[in-house]
């Protein structure tokens, strides 16, 4: 028992006596810091001023001025198929030839008719004339032949039909039947649209109805084309806004002569209102945002205290190529701005500034 005893004491000891040590240690570094004052390691950039053209973004969309999916409205058997996926064609150009031999011999019979039609219809007027038959008779003559000539209308119209032509310039996409194939009314049998121009659908809101018209220029961006912009202009405004986003639907028209967009294609456009925002410009990286309010942190330099920060509660006007436009009222030109390190700071703490490394 009295083993046991002095050995239960002999750890107590050992362990108290590292405890007191951390205790002695972490005291010893507080009082260090208290006397020297640790500062955080931040990088900094001054405020500059600036005034920025008012510019308005949003996401938008293109589609084709004419763009349809080419399909049959008479079902038959494709006998030919005179295109090449993605090729470009023609109005009137013929794309899909259904088989027509029925038809054909249709169109050959009642021709016929008519043509019987026709010489009845003439024998029964040099008759009238000479007063050889009735007006009851001329007037069953000029039936016949309107039936005769309405029938071999109707022939070359199925005909038609049966010919599947494009219906304006533009660009195929893939081909979705093959030779021989049955193509019942409605059947896709390729996509065609006209690429140049472009139109770009995209909404504002509606407090900017005002600032915007027609043949106002726009930029388009998309990540398709990453290098390249696309200019345009406003052709059209819509006539109402809509009740349940509060914005008002916008038109533009890219020339795309290099066939480059495809509609459907996703970006943004970017244009300009003709008036420009003043404010105190910092790069975004100084900007910390929250729910209570942006803040920027400003680094004054006092000879007791030294360098410290302070968080200063900003108005973001605008943001754009890696840079903010604040309202001057709570930061002024030439403040000297924390751009990194702000998640140690807190406000009134000492820092350091190197700016050998940037965000």
């Amino acid at each position: 028992m009295t083993k046991w005893l002095i050995s239960l004491a002999t750890i107590l000891l050992v362990f108290g006596g590292i405890f007191a040590g951390k205790w002695y240690t972490d005291q010893q570094a507080d009082g260090a810091n208290e006397q020297t004052g640790y500062a955080v390691s931040v990088a900094t950039t001054a405020a500059q001023d600036a005034a920025w053209p008012s510019r308005i973004r949003a996401i938008a969309t293109l589609r084709s001025v004419s763009g349809t999916e080419i399909t049959a409205q008479i079902a038959g058997n494709a006998t030919e198929i005179a295109f090449e996926s993605g090729a470009r064609v023609h109005k009137g150009d013929l794309l899909v030839q259904l088989d027509n031999s029925s038809q054909l011999a249709t169109l050959h019979a009642d021709q016929a008719k008519l043509k019987q039609a026709s010489a009845s219809l003439t024998r029964t007027r040099k008759l009238i004339s000479s007063q050889a038959t009735s007006k009851a008779k001329l007037q069953a003559a000029q039936m016949d032949h309107a039936v005769a000539v309405a029938a071999v209308e109707h022939d070359k119209s199925v005909l038609a039909k049966l010919r599947i032509v494009a219906p304006f310039d533009g660009v195929l996409g893939i081909r979705e039947i093959s030779l021989g194939e049955y193509v019942s009314p409605g059947t896709n049998i390729v996509n065609l649209q006209r690429l140049d121009p472009m139109l770009l659908d995209f909404a504002l809101p509606q407090e900017h109805l005002s600032q915007i018209k027609v043949s106002q220029d726009v930029v388009f961006t998309t990540n398709a084309w990453p290098k390249r912009s696309f200019n345009g202009k406003i052709t059209a405004i819509g006539a109402q806004i809509d009740p349940n986003t509060r914005n008002i639907s916008v038109q533009a028209t890219l020339a795309n002569a290099d066939k480059q967009l495809r509609p459907g294609l996703f970006g943004h456009v970017k244009l300009e209102l003709g008036q420009t925002m003043t404010g105190v410009v910092v790069p975004q990286t100084a900007v910390a945002y929250s729910t209570f309010g942006d803040t920027v942190y400003v680094v004054t330099d006092d000879e007791q205290a030294g360098k410290t920060a302070h968080a200063k509660v900003v108005h973001v006007l605008d943001q754009r190529d890696g840079q903010s436009l604040l309202k001057a009222d709570n930061i002024n030109v030439g403040d000297t701005v924390v751009t990194a390190g702000q998640n140690k700071l807190y406000d009134g703490a000492a820092v350091r500034i190197d700016n050998s490394v940037q965000p």
